[in-house]
């Protein structure tokens, strides 16, 4: 009941949003308005906010941890990915987080349950153009199209943020200050960076509820006595996969030119020897709750005893989100919707076709003819193609090459798809081959 009633609250609060006198609240003696909410989505909420003094634009995502000491180190999980990849331009670093107790809300039956709940708050930077998918609803409302060119450039400043990720090495001048996060054997189940400090290490006096529901206590950008002890820190290349790519998670900076790879909460180490039948299906369940089903690689839909998991899952979603600006939704999704069979399914064998291709087995239409032609071709046979995102692709021809960077990406078995690096290479091939073109984003 008292759970029941929290989350009451917190739909009244975001209704309370929309008109004057919005909430303000404080991190690190910086005091935000909060305007309106971004966007929501399990636990978590993301909110624009504007610093009080500067007036500059943030978002504030909002996790909500109901289920006591577990769901609180899932939320730090991400809080430290962000500090991780801070070096990385093009992968985007949180300003500050904080953590909240919030008294009489209820543990949600965590083993350390109390008579309070808390809640993360991590304040990261806002940017106006939105995300990739934005970009790709705007095409399917007005009926255009991204120019390939322009498309590839984006795609291509995509694919080095993920080498960031999986060729990760923390920079020499970062070393000894991340020793107090990252030190340790290794990664453990519960801590994937095996830093080995309690949750409530990181918590200290931070933020201030204007309704003054609740003591506050946080982390944030601050110091840490014990830096010294950073000897032990290694300096060994560590890969880690996203493992939520999709169009969603790809922002656009204010340029329009560079993208910008967000949502650390699904990133986990690389490669993981699935040695258990207990393991697979720990990474199995993190996956249906972190991974977007379109674009989550077939090896996470069914994870095997003795198998490993590796980065390569990141080089399917890319493949997959490649295929969604392209035609205007997942590659799974299309052919679900023209076969009416389980998306699980089509992942899971590998069913997939560019809208101008005839069904899986027939010839492939030769690639100078454009989607528009094939489809008029096939209206009168198959009218499963009907839509939005049809209609879309149908305004538009796909090169060869764009074409083999998709089939290379989204092949079944983990060990055929290119590495990060060869996907890097296969995309600069394609650019040079291309004609140049005038963006219009």
């Amino acid at each position: 009941m008292a759970q029941f009633i929290l989350d009451l609250v917190y739909s009244l609060g975001n209704c309370l949003n929309c008109f004057p006198g919005s909430p303000t609240l404080k991190i690190n003696s910086r005091s935000f308005k909060i305007i309106r909410l971004l966007g929501e989505g399990g636990f978590s909420y993301v909110y624009l906010v504007e610093d009080a003094s500067t007036h500059e634009l943030f978002a504030l995502k909002k996790i909500r941890c109901p289920f006591g000491s577990e769901s609180v180190r899932q939320a730090m999980r991400e809080v430290r990915a962000y500090r991780r990849f801070a070096h990385v331009p093009s992968i985007i670093s949180a300003v500050d987080h904080a953590v909240a107790t919030e008294r009489g809300a209820g543990g949600g039956g965590g083993d350390d349950d109390d008579d309070s709940a808390k809640t993360v708050y991590v304040l990261l930077p806002y940017y106006r153009r939105g995300n990739l998918q934005d970009m790709i609803n705007a095409n399917l409302v007005n009926h255009g199209s991204f120019p390939e060119r322009h498309l590839l450039m984006l795609f291509l400043g995509v694919c080095k943020a993920v080498r960031a990720m999986h060729e990760f090495r923390p920079p020499p001048a970062e070393r000894m200050h991340m020793g107090s996060e990252e030190d340790g054997p290794g990664p453990r189940d519960d801590d994937d960076d095996g830093d080995g400090d309690g949750d409530d290490a990181q918590e200290r006096p931070l933020m201030a509820s204007r309704d003054n529901q609740g003591a506050v206590a946080a982390g944030g950008n601050s110091s840490s006595s014990s830096s010294s002890s950073s000897s032990s820190s290694s300096s060994k290349a560590q890969s880690y996969a996203h493992r939520d790519i999709k169009p969603g998670n790809i922002m656009i900076d204010d340029s329009g030119s560079t993208p910008i790879l967000m949502d650390l909460g699904s990133v986990a180490p690389s490669p993981v020897a699935v040695t258990s039948p207990s393991l697979a299906l720990q990474i199995q369940d993190a996956a249906a709750e972190h991974s977007t089903m379109p674009y989550r690689a077939p090896e996470l839909f069914d994870v095997r005893t003795g198998s490993v998991v590796d980065a390569r899952s990141d080089i399917w979603s890319l493949g997959c989100t490649l295929y969604a600006c392209l035609v205007g939704k997942s590659p799974f999704e299309m052919r679900s919707d023209e076969t009416g069979g389980t998306l699980s399914l089509c992942v899971l064998g590998g069913d997939w076709r560019f809208p101008d291709e005839t069904p899986a087995g027939a010839k492939r239409i030769v690639a100078t003819t454009t989607i528009s032609q094939a489809k008029a071709r096939a209206a009168s046979a198959d009218h499963s193609s009907s839509g939005p995102a049809a209609a879309a692709a149908a305004a538009m021809p796909i090169s060869e090459p764009v074409r083999q960077i998709v089939r290379r990406c989204l092949r079944v078995e983990p060990a055929e798809r290119p590495d990060i690096g060869e996907l890097i290479a296969l995309v600069e091939q394609a650019l040079e081959g291309l004609p140049g073109e005038a963006s219009t984003y």
